[in-house]
């Protein structure tokens, strides 16, 4: 008398999976998630619901362009990206570093490209070398303030050996500038710009005229999502845009 265990046994192909065994269905809603406080991107409401740029972006993208439901959370970034990696979420919006592409599969072309800015205190003594600061290498002089979760600092700042302290949010890396414990922060001068109109910072920080480089926000899909073999097709709608397509930041005067 044969057991369960040996007819699924009989029914594997050495080195294969079961023939019995079916595909895996593909889930009808792709789960997104955001860095809950990165304003005008992706932020949350009072009802804990995330908004912004961000999420327009990835509603046309999956609903409009390719018929798939699409949920939105936002959290901690750190948090955000363990989910993607972990397998808890399938994706997110940002820039593709050395270690992200470890686990997510980036879209070849960039949803969005943003211009990165300095930050300074206004009363800073050393706000005139700031202002001649023209690369990232410039930066060597100089404290430079960030926060935890931003591979873009991890991937550029880091291994420039600049002296960097680092905050637990952007808010928290603003407060390291604008107290003088730090003399800078570089950042997307779009979500800079509108932190800037808050209160708390409106006569202690200041955006300098200097565009050091760009920074390219990708979709990224996890290596072990069930959408990863959408990519190809996600590519595709993309590179259906018109060229230069997304916000255009002019410099600070």
């Amino acid at each position: 008398m044969f057991s369960r265990r040996t007819i699924l046994r009989g029914l594997t192909v050495a080195g294969t999976l079961p023939l019995w065994r079916p595909a895996l269905a593909r889930p009808a809603t792709f789960r997104m998630v955001y860095f809950g406080d990165f304003a005008p991107f992706s932020q949350l409401d009072s009802s804990g619901q995330v908004h912004g740029m961000f999420v327009d972006a990835a509603d046309n993208l999956f609903r409009d362009k390719l018929g798939l439901g699409v949920e939105h959370q936002g959290f901690p970034w750190a948090r955000a990206q363990a989910m993607v990696r972990n397998g808890e979420a399938d994706g997110f919006l940002t820039v593709p570093t050395p270690e992200r592409l470890g686990y997510v599969l980036a879209s070849a072309r960039p949803v969005f490209t943003f211009p990165m800015c300095v930050i300074a205190a206004p009363d800073n003594p050393r706000l005139d070398a700031l202002r001649q600061v023209r690369r990232l290498e410039d930066l060597k002089p100089f404290r430079i303030g960030h926060y935890i979760g931003s591979g873009w600092a991890d991937a550029n700042l880091r291994p420039l050996g600049l002296d960097i302290q680092w905050a637990a949010d952007l808010t928290g890396a603003m407060r390291l500038v604008a107290n003088g414990r730090v003399d800078a922060l570089v950042d997307n001068a779009v979500s800079m710009r509108v932190r800037l109109t808050n209160t708390e910072f409106q006569s202690r920080l200041v955006e300098l005229p200097n565009t050091l480089t760009t920074q390219p926000y990708h979709l990224c899909i996890g290596r072990s999502s069930p959408f990863a073999d959408m990519m190809a097709q996600i590519d595709t709608v993309l590179a259906k845009r018109p060229s230069g397509s997304g916000p255009t930041v002019a410099k600070a005067t």
